[in-house]
């Protein structure tokens, strides 16, 4: 994104921006590592497919999103 498109968004875009950024970010790590420590311990089968469901909830706005998909666990060697 440029510079120009960053200094035109509204305080409240750039808090939603960096809010979904850190989820985005956070949640592929932390996902990631749950997977692969999952798969050493032999809690999961190497490329199983794990169901996933993450919620947003924003109380204050009486706000709740859920998305819900299936996940593949890494092999064994990843």
């Amino acid at each position: 994104m440029s510079s120009d498109a960053k200094s035109d968004m509204s305080a409240s875009e750039m808090a939603m921006r960096k809010f979904l950024k850190q989820l985005g970010v956070t949640g592929h790590q932390k996902l990631s590592d749950a997977l692969a420590e999952a798969v050493r311990s032999g809690a999961v089968a190497p490329g199983a497919e794990v169901p996933v469901t993450a919620t947003i909830d924003i109380g204050a706005l009486q706000f709740t999103h859920v998305v819900t998909a299936t996940l593949q666990a890494p092999d064994a060697d990843d």
